[in-house]
């Protein structure tokens, strides 16, 4: 009852006052504009030209970011993604179990890549309410985003893998910072064991109790939906060479192989992870694994 009233009040409080975060980035925006105002003596027309002029600094890391993102959807929409959460989700036959599920699986992939944790969480949660009966559908949704909160201690984590990544835009101020001194170092990586354990036990506790307050998937949510098929020539005539580049195999695992001969000599040689390798990877992983330019663009 103690975990209900608790979600119930913090449910309420983030709809009445959590904006959305393009609203965190205008109010932050104002917030380093009035400090360097009043704690570096800056005038208002210097700041606003200061603000103007670097605006566009940051757009590698920008870059970075959204491929981290874009990637791991990708990855998370695979075949072979698909296939494993399936096998996963015939394994669960009771709510409270489906909800610890999903807060794994979607803590283990964002630890792993966050963009890839916040889709495959959601999918594994939506495929659990399809299949259980009484899942609380709000809940399992919230436990498989719940998840994401260890990106920060995970290999895409933003700050850890971007301060190990070489030309960084602090790197005049505080150099390269591997990543055994953060998230592979000892402290961090007892944080996550322990996030990932009371993690779906948190989640499993705020699940409802009474029947009336459980919320079902309506299962005419995604009826309008249909699986996408591969693109095909008309039917009853051959494919033309466009069609037939676009759906090639060899291409697609020729250009996929190409990408794992460089990780391997990379690694042998001693190269590290940073954002640049870590985007490297999920790219060509997600190119093997979907086959075809087609299939790869068309996820």
């Amino acid at each position: 009852m103690f975990m209900e009233a608790l979600t119930r009040f913090f449910t309420a409080l983030m709809r009445k006052y959590l904006p959305d975060p393009f609203v965190f980035a205008i109010i932050l925006t104002f917030l380093t504009m009035v400090l360097a105002i009043f704690l570096e003596g800056k005038g208002l027309v210097d700041v606003i030209s200061y603000w103007g002029g670097g605006f566009w600094n940051l757009l590698a890391f920008t870059t970075q970011m959204a491929v981290i993102l874009a990637m791991g959807y990708v990855l998370a929409k695979t075949p072979l993604v698909e296939k494993i959460l399936d096998y996963l989700v015939s394994l669960i036959k009771t709510p409270r179990a489906a909800i610890a599920v999903a807060t794994l699986v979607g803590a283990v992939g964002s630890y792993l890549n966050w963009g890839f944790g916040l889709i495959i969480g959601a999918l594994v949660a939506r495929k659990f309410a399809e299949k259980i009966r009484g899942i609380h559908y709000p809940l399992i949704m919230a436990s498989a985003y719940s998840g994401f909160c260890l990106y920060g201690l995970g290999i895409t984590g933003t700050i850890p893998m971007l301060i190990a990544t070489k030309g960084h835009f602090l790197e005049k101020e505080m150099g390269i910072i591997p990543l055994d001194q953060t998230i592979f170092s000892a402290p961090i990586l007892v944080l996550s064991v322990i996030t990932l354990i009371t993690l779906p036990i948190v989640n499993m506790l705020a699940m409802p109790r009474n029947k009336e307050n459980i919320i079902e998937l309506d299962p005419t949510v995604f009826a309008f939906e249909e699986k996408a098929k591969a693109p095909a020539g008309p039917a009853g005539q051959p494919l033309t060479l466009a069609e037939r580049m676009n759906n090639s195999y060899i291409l697609g695992w020729l250009i996929g192989l190409m990408g794992i001969a460089y990780l391997v000599k990379y690694f042998a040689k001693g190269g590290g992870l940073d954002l640049n390798i870590v985007n490297f990877i999920i790219i060509f992983v997600g190119i093997l694994l979907l086959g075809t330019p087609s299939r790869y663009i068309g996820v």
